[in-house]
């Protein structure tokens, strides 16, 4: 995904007191600092390789299920 964005003008860079956590960042890497390379609404950064395409995984839910986890970051 890093390479789709750089590939698109966009940047992709860890901030030094956040070592590991990188983000998405506009040309001149002043904003928006997205930690994720894919959203809805975030305008600013969809020219420069930012997707709003969700990622969806499907699974048939048996008798042998204890429980469902559906979770989200943001």
């Amino acid at each position: 995904e890093a390479e789709r964005i750089v590939q698109c003008k966009g940047q992709v860079f860890c901030l030094q007191d956040e070592p590991g956590v990188y983000r998405v960042w506009l040309p001149d890497g002043e904003t928006p600092g997205l930690a994720m390379s894919g959203a809805f609404g975030d305008f600013c950064v969809k020219d420069y390789g930012l997707i709003s395409v969700p990622e969806v995984t499907e699974r048939n839910i048996s008798s042998k299920d204890q429980f469902v986890v559906l979770a989200t970051d943001g």
